[in-house]
This record gives C-alpha cells, structure tokens and sequence, in this order.
C-alpha cells in the first residue's frame, strides 16, 4: 500500500512539474486619473490676484505642473507648481499649502495637476501666488491657508501624465533669478559656490536657526547672492556644506525681501568644481551696530556735513552704511576707502561686492553712491589724490529696499602696485528729495598666481 501512494506522488509532482513554466507575467499598472478639461490660464488668474485676499467664484479649471517634493523633508505642507515655459513665454509658477504630509507619493515630480479654482481662495505674498483655503489670524487679518486634509485631492487633481524635470527646470543666471516672476518655478544655478561663512558648517545649524531653518549665501563670480536655506526636517540637515563650486538647482521663493532657494533634496547640490577664494575680503561682520564704523585698514573720512560711514547690523548680518534721513544738513559727502591692495602678487584681478538702498527718492548725482581707485592715495588726504570712478552694477530707486545686488566684476588687471577703492556717498540732508541710505557688503578680490 505503501509503495502503490509513493508512485501515485511521484506520478503526480511529475505531471504536475511538467506544466508548470518560470516564467511569471508582471502585473499591469493602469493609471485610471481622469484628465480634466483646463478653461482658463495660469497666468490669467495671476493677473487677477493681488495682496487682498479674494475667493475665486467661477466654474474654472488651470494646469500645471510639480516642481517640489517633500520627500527629503525640506518643503511641509506645500506644493509648488509651475507652467510648462514656451519660446514666447516664461514659466509661471505658485504654490498651494495643504494640511498633510507625505505629498510626494501622490503629486510626484513632473506629474500634471488640474486645479479646480471654484470657492478657493487666491493671493499674493511676498510677491508669489498661492491658491487654498482661508486662514484669519488673531488680527482679523485674512490669507490663504491649507487646503483641509477632506478637501485637497477634490482641488488637486492628479493627471496621468508626467513630463521629464529638464522640460521643467530653467538654467538662469544670479541676475536673472532675483526676481518675483521666477517664484515657485525650478531653477539651476551654475557656477555658484557657498559664502565662507557656511563651508565647514552643516546645512542646518541651530546657532542660526531662522524660523525653522539655516540660510547660508550662495554666491556667484559678480557678487551677486542668494540665500540656500535647510529645514532642521530635512535627511541631510546634518550633512556638511560642500566646499567647492558648481550647480544647485531649487525653488525660488520669498521671505520679506529676501530671496531663497530650497532644494527638493541633497541631489540638488553638484559641486564638483574648485572653490575660488579671495585674496581679499572684507565682510563687514565685526561692525557695531549704528556706531561710527571702524575697522582695521579702512579709511571713514568725511568731505561735507557731520556724518560718518556707521556700521549696521540686520538679521544677523552686519555692513557698511551711509544714511542721511533727517539729518538737517544741506551737503554731506562721506568716504570709506579699503585698505592698501597689492596688486603685484596676483594677475587678472577682479573686484566684487554688493550694495543696498533705502528711503532712495530719486537717481541723482546730488543723491548717489560713487566708486572710485586710486593708487595715490596717502591714507589722509581725498582731495590730493588722483581717483578713477568704475563702471559699477548699483542700486538705484527702483530697487526694492534693503535687497543687496552685486557689483557685477570689475576688472583691475591693468593696475600694478598697491591701491585703494573708495566708496563715496553723496546726499543732502535738508532737501527731502536727496536723502536716504546707502549699504555696502562683501567686498572681495580675486586673481590667479
């Protein structure tokens, strides 16, 4: 009987083993989102936006597409999305706030979104759009808020068709990036490197811990800087900051008047190139806040009125300053000359730095910032010394307050010896028309040996 069962089983696993294949079909995935019909533009419902906060009443539908994720914990409880940009016109882009997390796995890079626009609510902040729900703080003061975890898969409708990120990242230069009509869309950066404040230091660092998150200065070959700024949530918080130089890509955004870049994720940072360092570099971080500036090898001479250059410290940040207002005197012209720079150590010598205004009525010679070298100059006396002015990037009124732009790079290759560069304010006290505030920052030389 035994031996009968053990040749039925044999039989049997044979027969059995013989039908059955290695081969295992991979099951389908079918994207089953519905597509949408859009009846109205982005860049319509832009123009209709403003800083009052406003409910949208119409039937209507837009499209566009992600460009944030808070997969690596950098971006909470907001989307970013932009336009697909064409040879006539630019991307544009907005972001919307959401109460929930984990928003990458349903709205994916690349993925396009159809947003129903009827009963929510649209705004401008800091100079970008948002569109959700209301929000009205303990001052009865009105904005757009999260859209409620029960209601943002009804408004963000998830398409089935999803476009690579090179069709949606823009390469621009610093110049070209700061500026309002490039918030929320995805930019690179290229040949930008960390200030020296920030190298050896981790992304995040709780001694500068603004809001939540650390910004530390991107910077490029014209002065020109913008903030990269690192949620204590994201996985790489603790990962030092690259020394090198290279590309960043991120999404602009704004914050009062500062622009800063967030990336998705640590893939966002490639620097691969060699570092440039200054041969010299003056920061102005160890001025006294509205004091007469003094520092070491730098020259605060007054030519009219009562004032000096003072030092001026803002959000931790600290610069020369020139700020008439009010001062009651009809001329004040002030100097403040960099020390001696030896010219003969280093060849192709490029100057940069950044410069700020404020409270800037008109763009005047009588109202002006002025910067000038001079290789005669003995440390005492302006007046005896033979001084060149240079074809400098400034600020002018139609620069908004208190945002730093950089110097463009200025070339002193054909210079030999020691010199001084001087920056010379020029203002009026007493005739309201031609007060104000100069601010300079980060001036630095670079060269080859």
């Amino acid at each position: 009987m035994k031996s009968t069962f053990c040749k039925l089983f044999l039989l049997l696993t044979i027969t059995f083993s013989s039908c059955v294949t290695d081969e295992v079909a991979a099951p389908k995935l079918i994207c089953t989102q519905p597509d949408l019909i859009p009846n109205t533009m982005v860049s319509e419902v832009h123009a209709v936006a403003n800083a009052i906060v406003t409910q949208y009443k119409y039937d209507d539908i837009i499209e566009a597409y992600v460009v944030s994720s808070d997969e690596s914990g950098n971006f909470f409880k907001s989307i970013s999305f932009q336009t697909l940009a064409t040879a006539t016109t630019p991307a544009i882009g907005f972001s919307v706030p959401v109460d929930a997390t984990n928003l990458y796995i349903d709205y994916r890079l690349g993925n396009k979104v159809y947003i129903k626009l009827k009963d929510q609510y649209t705004d401008i902040s800091f100079g970008g759009m948002r569109i959700g729900s209301i929000f009205v703080n303990s001052y009865n003061e009105g904005g757009v808020g999260r859209l409620s975890q029960n209601e943002y898969k009804k408004v963000l409708n998830a398409s089935c068709t999803n476009v690579k990120e090179e069709l949606l990242v823009r390469s621009l230069t610093m110049s070209e990036l700061l500026n309002d009509s490039n918030l929320n869309t995805l930019v690179e950066l290229s040949d930008v490197q960390f200030s020296a404040a920030a190298i050896g230091r981790h992304y995040f660092e709780e001694t500068n811990n603004v809001g939540g998150a650390t910004n530390w200065s991107l910077v490029d070959k014209l002065g020109n800087q913008v903030y990269f700024r690192t949620s204590s949530f994201s996985d790489f918080a603790t990962k030092l900051v690259p020394n090198g130089s290279g590309k960043v890509r991120g999404i602009l955004t704004k914050y009062g008047s500062d622009y800063q870049l967030l990336p998705r994720s640590e893939k966002d940072v490639v620097m691969s190139g060699t570092r440039a360092v200054p041969f010299f570099s003056q920061d102005f971080e160890a001025v006294e806040n509205n004091v007469k500036l003094n520092v070491p090898g730098w020259a605060n001479i007054i030519q009219k009125g009562s004032l000096f250059w003072k030092g001026t410290v803002y959000s931790g940040n600290g610069y020369a300053e020139f700020n008439i207002t009010g001062t009651k005197v009809v001329s004040n012209v002030a100097w403040l000359i960099s020390p001696k720079i030896d010219m003969d150590i280093h060849t192709k010598e490029i100057m940069i730095f950044r410069t700020a205004q404020h409270h800037l009525d008109v763009d005047s010679q009588l109202n002006s910032l002025e910067v000038y070298v001079s290789s005669d100059f003995d440390g005492l006396n302006i007046t005896t010394a033979t001084w060149t002015p240079l074809v400098v990037n400034l600020p002018k009124q139609a620069t908004a307050w208190y945002q730093f732009i950089g110097s463009g790079g200025v070339d002193l290759s054909s210079y030999k010896g020691k010199i001084n560069v001087a920056f010379k304010y020029t203002g009026s006290g007493k005739n309201l028309a031609l007060d104000g505030a100069f601010q300079v920052d980060d001036v630095q030389f670079f060269g080859e040996k």
